[in-house]
């Protein structure tokens, strides 16, 4: 019985460690934001050196395969923020690691319209369990019991500020084939 009350403790600790880190780190960002200035920037490169950086890890961790793909144009800048740009494909890797077994796909796809830049990160996960997907980028919003001390329900939180200070939109959807779950940012074109 005292070995079962020490875990449960030891774990909630080390929720409440995570949340505030997480939380702390959060609200430096959003002091660092107010002072960072946007320029125009191309997302391909960005987009391409996170993905490398992740294959890296995972591909030999987890036999996870990150693939990259654009629609074959060289142009897709926006007006940002690279470090933010890295961060945001960084934490949107991370969420879909986080929910893929282990020897399976992600795929990062860039694309481009007449108005916007999108960029899609497609897993083969289990999906959001949430009808309204709105909800996963709520502050301290996380569905994970099974994981519950190891997340602090910000990352996708940040996410949605700093796609927001791009003045862009995200939207998150689950696959037409019932396997995993899609993000997509839609950015104006600079």
């Amino acid at each position: 019985q005292r070995d079962k009350l020490i875990n449960i403790l030891s774990h909630d600790v080390e929720r409440i460690e995570r949340l505030i880190t997480d939380y702390s780190q959060m609200l430096k960002d959003e002091v660092a934001l107010s002072k960072e200035k946007m320029k125009r920037i191309n997302l391909d490169p960005i987009i391409r050196s996170v993905v490398d950086d992740f294959n890296n890890i995972y591909s030999a961790k987890r036999g996870i395969k990150i693939s990259y793909e654009n629609d074959g144009i060289k142009d897709y800048f926006i007006y940002g923020i690279e470090n933010r740009i890295e961060q945001i494909i960084a934490n949107l890797l991370d969420n879909s690691i986080s929910f893929s077994e282990d020897k399976t796909n992600i795929f990062v796809k860039l694309s481009r319209d007449n108005e916007k830049i999108l960029v899609k990160v497609i897993d083969e996960g289990k999906g959001f369990k949430e009808k309204d997907t709105n909800k996963i980028f709520k502050r301290f919003y996380s569905n994970r019991p099974e994981r519950f001390g190891k997340h602090s329900g910000l990352g996708l939180n940040i996410v949605k500020n700093l796609v927001d200070l791009h003045d862009a939109s995200i939207f998150a959807f689950n696959n037409e084939n019932k396997q995993g779950a899609s993000i997509e940012i839609d950015f104006k074109k600079a």
